[in-house]
């Protein structure tokens, strides 16, 4: 599964325009991304993926959120 940092402000509250932004940077990811395992920076926050389908995960765990 992915790891992310918390972002450096702990009372920050993404609200859903930015949930949403994050899920298409990470859709994009998906489409351009070969190679695993991934590290990357979206935001205040860092990721390791280890495979396409962990960001799907993520991916799918934001359109529930939002």
């Amino acid at each position: 599964m992915a790891s992310a940092t918390e972002p450096a402000d702990e009372n920050v509250t993404p609200c859903g325009d930015d949930l949403r932004a994050l899920q298409r940077q990470l859709g994009m990811l998906v489409r351009m991304t070969t190679d695993y395992p991934l590290e990357c920076s979206l935001g205040t926050c860092d990721f390791l993926f280890e495979s396409r389908d962990e960001i799907q995960v993520l991916i799918e765990s934001l359109a529930e959120e939002i």
